[in-house]
């Protein structure tokens, strides 16, 4: 039996394809949830069929604040080990896995040491060098590494960052990020609704980071010259509940509605974003995991951010902007000068990491 401790949507989205290899070898596992998002109903788990969590440590109305993040993860760490040995019994000896760089994950990694399990980290070794940005990922993705066992690092570059090399840890290279698979399987199966726009060439703009959306000139920078560049190529706005309501106290919300150059669309469930990002000129955002889709679909990409800890697409289709007004205009001059090979071919990451948990399992 594998456990899975998973956190949040974007956990969820990394980790299923371990899942699906995992069912269609007859390979059993469990979902512990810690709860910080609400993934009991996740469309991912209902389109592939896979199991949803046998237990979920907390409710998901904890406020999105520091202060009530910092609360959730003490209250839940204190209750979680009774909680999961109630369920589960003892667990000593017993793989769980952790995923990423999320406040679940250091959590997830904790509780695990705690009762003795062994421990894997999958997309271990990631850094930006900078404990502070992004905050509080950084830190969560370094502490992790020091209560794991075994790292699944998505690279060598990767797996050469991870410091505590004890003599029982495990470093292990999937070769690539399991985001591959992910994508790879989100073809498989139909959207719920299509949300491009009809018989237009688009490109995707995302702004969602507290850092960014702190950053009140940099966001009406960026609105003003996806603004400009809409009259060229038309924008798809993502309205995350943060953006949308920054854009909402600077004004700029209902004069975006109405420009005739955006399309303004809300989070979206996993598979139906992909089938936005598959078809889009380019992209210009601030997410991390943006940064690799783009990489394996080889879609120029403009990251809004200061420093990144992955190395996908840097030097080819990708560009780091470091908030410079410069950097941005040079990418939005000519984005598909950036355009590069689709990788979507590429290796199967969670097989590798698979095989690799049945020989740890033993």
């Amino acid at each position: 039996m594998i456990y899975f401790f998973v956190g949040t949507t974007a956990e969820l989205i990394k980790l299923f394809p371990i899942m699906v290899e995992m069912k269609n070898r007859n390979l059993d596992y469990e979902i512990i949830s810690s709860g910080q998002n609400d993934i009991r109903n996740s469309s991912i788990l209902q389109k592939f069929e896979l199991k949803g969590p046998s237990l979920v440590l907390s409710d998901t109305s904890h406020k999105q604040t520091s202060l009530g993040l910092i609360t959730w993860f003490i209250k839940t760490l204190l209750k979680g080990r009774k909680s999961i040995k109630n369920k589960y019994g003892k667990l000593k000896g017993k793989v769980l896995i952790v995923h990423g760089d999320t406040v679940s994950t250091l959590l997830g990694a904790m509780l695990g040491k705690l009762m003795g399990m062994t421990v894997c980290h999958v997309e271990a070794g990631l850094r930006s060098f900078n404990y502070l940005n992004p905050f509080p990922e950084e830190l969560d993705r370094v502490l992790t590494s020091r209560l794991a066992r075994v790292h699944f690092s998505p690279n060598e570059w990767a797996s050469s960052n991870i410091k505590n090399k004890r003599n029982n840890n495990i470093i292990i290279s999937s070769g690539e990020n399991t985001l591959l698979d992910s994508l790879r399987l989100s073809k498989s199966v139909e959207v719920g609704n299509d949300y491009t726009p009809k018989g237009k060439p688009y490109f995707v703009f995302v702004i969602h980071r507290q850092e960014n959306l702190f950053d009140t000139e940099f966001v009406k920078f960026m609105v003003s010259r996806c603004i400009q560049e809409s009259e060229k190529t038309h924008c798809v706005l993502v309205l995350h509940e943060l953006t949308r309501s920054k854009l909402d106290e600077l004004g700029l919300l209902e004069e975006l509605r109405r420009n005739i150059n955006f399309t303004l669309i809300p989070r979206l469930e996993y598979i139906d974003f992909m089938r936005v990002l598959t078809s889009c000129e380019y992209l210009v955002t601030d997410g991390g995991s943006n940064q690799e889709e783009a990489y394996y679909m080889g879609k120029p990409c403009l990251i809004l951010r200061t420093h990144t800890e992955r190395t996908e697409g840097l030097g080819t289709n990708v560009v780091l902007s470091k908030k410079s007004h410069r950097l941005i205009d040079e990418f939005l001059m000519d984005p598909y000068k950036y355009k590069y090979d689709s990788k979507l071919n590429f290796s199967h990451p969670s097989k590798i990491i698979v095989d690799s948990l049945i020989e740890i399992e033993g």
